[in-house]
């Protein structure tokens, strides 16, 4: 990596400005479109309280004080790679990191960053019927920022543009299709593996420990499904994991996939009771080489938080 700054410190997760995705888009004739998205801070989580039944007496733990630094103007450039997945509200492609620059700062400048800079990174892209709830993914990880690169990957924010009405994107949208007229990312730090199928689940203890601490933020995972767990990443590209505040040690897992997520005023005891009732049967069924889905979990009634 080529760089004319030699800070080793990692980019900061409100560093980047504008991200630029370079040739991923095509025009009508076929000639490659670079797109250029700009930074949106989605709305604050607002609480849902349950008001009775196992809740906490003041409400909803607050959210930890930021750690962040004042945001700054990086921009990076990006090429789309590999598609890893479509979910509920997004498909998620692998990137390759080309360049970030600043261009208020001459100093900023690192060819292909990587760790210890950045780590290696995905987007999750949501045209705009999936924009409201991808802004509120993006606003379910800034509440647990504490828990970034702990429990949760790291985020780099959300990022939109708006599109000609002839662009194309076929990675998108299937070869010869208009993309969306607007288009959502979630820039986020790529993690491992998917849990095993039809084995036992490596340090299980540890992935219960990792839904404790989004209870302890108040933070209820509602429809986890099994494609949402994975391991840390042991890539040598990316970014260590941090100690977790609450157990004093750097966990094997992470979880994703927040658009659905809620902030409670639950207590630990029901946070662990609701989470029990979906996550248990997940990971057995795993065990069985069984991928089971949430609403295959039998009484999940839609899988909303319960303080009954």
């Amino acid at each position: 990596m080529g760089a004319s700054n030699d800070s080793s410190k990692p980019i900061a997760a409100n560093a980047i400005n504008a991200l630029t995705i370079v040739g991923w888009a095509r025009s009508p004739k076929g000639q490659s479109i670079n797109l250029r998205l700009t930074r949106q801070e989605p709305a604050p989580i607002v609480p849902v309280q349950a008001w009775r039944g196992e809740v906490l007496r003041n409400g909803p733990p607050p959210k930890p004080p930021s750690q962040l630094p004042s945001p700054n103007t990086h921009e990076l450039t990006v090429t789309v790679a590999e598609h890893l997945g479509t979910g509920r509200c997004g498909t998620v492609f692998a990137l390759d990191t080309m360049r970030l620059t600043n261009p208020h700062d001459r100093k900023v400048k690192l060819l292909y960053p990587q760790a210890p800079h950045l780590p290696e990174l995905v987007v999750k892209v949501a045209g705009a019927e999936h924009a409201e709830a991808l802004a509120h993914e993006a606003a379910m990880y800034n509440e647990m920022e504490s828990l970034q690169g702990i429990s949760i990957p790291r985020a780099y924010g959300l990022f939109t543009a708006d599109l000609d009405k002839d662009t194309l994107i076929p990675s998108l949208s299937g070869e010869g299709s208009l993309a969306p007229r607007r288009i959502s990312l979630l820039l986020l730090e790529r993690l491992g593996e998917t849990l095993p199928l039809g084995d036992a689940i490596p340090e299980e203890g540890d992935l219960w420990d990792v839904f404790r601490d989004l209870a302890r933020l108040g933070i209820e995972q509602t429809d986890i499904r099994f494609s949402d767990i994975l391991h840390a990443p042991t890539s040598p590209y990316t970014l260590p994991g941090e100690p977790c505040p609450f157990h004093g040690c750097v966990h094997a897992y992470r979880i994703i996939d927040f658009n659905n997520a809620r902030k409670t005023d639950l207590t630990l005891k029901r946070h662990y009771y609701n989470t029990a009732g979906y996550l248990g049967p997940i990971l057995e069924s795993a065990k069985n080489n069984v991928v089971l889905e949430p609403w295959d979990v039998k009484g999940s009634a839609g899988m909303r938080p319960s303080a009954l």
